[in-house]
This record gives structure tokens, C-alpha cells and sequence, in this order.
């Protein structure tokens, strides 16, 4: 495991903890941020690496920033392994810990235990304060942020495969219209999915029974409309999703998914791929890929971009005009769905 303290770096994010995994952990790690959940994670990776050749309790000790002194923290990272390579001391609640004691902590982080991995947990992070910059110093401070919605998809697809479960992209995309980028939600519905799923493979009917409320099937009901061109069945979906006070800006996000999805399969189509070919390309099956090669059918290439364009134009109409958020919405639909 490496030592010594760097140069000041920037806190790094969950990406970075990731790339943590392929290379040996430093001696110095602080952890916190808004998503508990990658704090969750990150302690337990710790113990897992850390602490696998057994003796946990002679190996490692949990300490609190509000109760125990600077001496007593670095008197338990300078003690030595029992029967093991490595001792692992955790520190909570590190954001009580006076600037006024940091000398000591200071002169370890200079020499740190090369059989220990120093780990402090903060439930908050200000930047501005003495102690976290001096973590950031020495390069193991990682501030865990909520991801964003862009980065969802993969993030969700990732954590099923945590729990053995498989997940397509319209399956995942179900889920992150259902519990937006809240990873305790994500958590407890993969956790519902396990016991539900028995093939392991995750079906939208399965979100539907098991997590989603109607409205789901409702915003999808209406990106199967929008795709068609079907302006009666979009208005019925919109005036349903109103009343559910959905939220115009993420219902956005579903359309052009689904419009991108139809884009791919007219570009497929007229690269010469059959149907069946379409469908295992797309990850779309049975009753689901019929509407998409309809709707792909329906107009050329160029116009399927077109209509994607005005999606990507009313995102930011929404984010940056004071216009009530639905006329937006209806407006660009109708446009989608033109008077035949």
C-alpha cells in the first residue's frame, strides 16, 4: 500500500473511487458527501479488502470524531496487525474534529502506519474548513455527490448486476422514471426485483408490478403515441399525466429516449437488417417492438432526426424560460403529432 503525502489535489468523486479498486489503497482515505449509499458502499469495500484475512476484531476499531481524542485515533492507527497484513480504523462523525487537533494528525499523515488504512467518514463536507483541506492534501478525500440523471442508466444497469439481476436499457430507463437519481430508492426497488424475478432478468411488466405506479405506464403510453404520431392518444396521455402532476422536464427525457430508440431501428431498417435482427439489436422484443417498427416506418431518417431536434430545443426551452412548463410540453407534442 502507498504512502506519503501529496501535492493538494481536488476531492475526488465516485468515478474516482472506482478506479480506487484496481490499485492499492493509501493509508490516509477520507470519505462523505450527499449519496450515502456510495459511502455505504465504500466502507464495505474497505472492510472486504482490508480486513480478508479474518481476525476483524483484532484488526480493526470504529472511533468517533465527537468522543475520541486526536491521541487515542492516532495511537489506534500506529498499533500493528495481529495474524493479518493490515489493520483498518474508522473514524465517523471526522467533521467534529477540532481544527485545533490537527498537529498530530498532520505529523501522521507525513509518516503514516504502513499496516494501516486511516479511514475518516464525514456526514458533511465543507471544503472550507482546515481539516478537509488537509485531507485533500494528501489526495484520499472523495466526496460523493448524487449522480446526475445523464449518468443514471449505466449507473442503474451497474448496481442490478450487484445483485445479480440484468437489466436492458428500457427496463433500466423504467426504473429511472420511477425513482429519478435517489439511490436508496434504487436500492430498495433492485431489492423487491430480486425476490420477484426469478429468470433474473428484469421486464418492465415486472417495475410495473413491483415498484411503478400507473403513471409510469402512462408516460410511456404517451412516448408510444409521440412515436406514432398518434395526436389523440398523446393528448388522452398528457391530460392523465397533468393531472398526476408529472414533471414536463423528465417526461422529456423519456420521449427522446424512446424517439432515439426509433431512430435506431429506421437506420437499422435501412441498413437491411430484418426485424427479428432489429429487435436483438435494440434489446426490444414481443409486444414492444412492433410500435417501434411502425413508428420507425412511418417517416425517413432525416425526419425522425427533426423530431428528435425539437425534444432536444424544448429541454431547453424548459430550463430556461418562465412559460408554465406544460404549455411548453403540449405544444411541442401537438407539433409531434400534426393534424392528418
Amino acid at each position: 500500500m502507498s504512502c506519503g503525502v501529496k501535492s493538494k489535489t481536488m476531492p475526488k468523486n465516485y468515478s474516482d473511487w472506482l478506479q480506487l479498486q484496481k490499485s492499492d489503497l493509501p493509508p490516509v482515505i477520507a470519505l462523505g458527501g450527499e449519496e450515502r449509499v456510495f459511502v455505504e458502499e465504500a466502507v464495505a469495500n474497505l472492510k472486504k479488502r482490508v480486513l480478508a484475512a479474518g481476525l476483524e476484531d483484532f484488526n480493526s476499531d470504529t472511533l468517533s470524531g465527537r468522543s475520541t481524542t486526536v491521541d487515542a485515533i492516532v495511537g489506534s492507527a500506529n498499533s500493528f496487525p495481529i495474524m493479518a497484513s493490515h489493520r483498518l480504523v474508522l473514524v465517523k462523525d471526522a467533521e467534529h474534529i477540532k481544527a485545533d487537533d490537527l498537529g498530530l494528525l498532520e505529523n501522521y499523515f507525513k509518516k503514516p502506519s504502513l499496516t494501516t488504512v486511516l479511514v475518516f467518514i464525514f456526514d458533511t463536507i465543507d471544503s472550507r474548513q482546515k481539516f478537509p483541506k488537509l485531507l485533500d492534501a494528501t489526495g484520499g478525500l472523495f466526496q460523493f455527490d448524487h449522480p446526475r440523471e445523464d449518468q443514471m442508466l449505466k449507473l442503474i444497469q451497474r448496481r442490478a448486476e450487484r445483485h445479480q439481476l440484468i437489466c436492458d436499457d428500457e427496463t433500466a430507463f423504467v426504473l429511472l422514471m420511477e425513482i429519478g437519481n435517489d439511490l436508496l430508492m434504487l436500492e430498495r426497488a433492485l431489492e423487491k426485483l430480486v425476490i420477484a424475478c426469478e429468470s433474473k432478468k428484469v421486464r418492465v411488466q415486472d417495475i410495473v408490478d413491483q415498484i411503478s405506479e400507473t403513471r409510469i405506464m402512462d408516460a410511456f403510453a404517451l412516448g408510444k403515441a409521440v412515436a406514432l404520431g398518434d395526436r389523440t392518444k398523446a393528448a388522452m396521455c398528457l391530460a392523465k399525466l397533468s393531472m398526476a402532476r408529472e414533471v414536463p422536464l423528465k417526461l422529456v427525457g423519456m420521449l427522446a429516449w424512446q424517439l432515439r430508440q426509433v431512430l435506431r431501428a429506421r437506420v437499422l431498417l435501412d441498413n437491411g437488417l430484418s426485424e427479428s435482427e432489429l429487435g436483438k439489436e435494440l434489446g426490444v422484443f414481443g409486444d414492444r417492438l412492433k410500435p417501434v417498427i411502425l413508428a420507425a416506418r412511418k417517416w425517413k431518417a432525416p425526419t425522425h432526426i427533426s423530431r428528435l431536434d425539437r425534444l432536444y430545443q424544448l429541454d431547453k426551452e424548459l430550463k430556461r424560460s418562465r412559460a408554465p412548463a406544460w404549455l411548453w410540453l403540449e405544444r411541442v407534442v401537438f407539433q409531434l403529432c400534426p393534424k392528418v
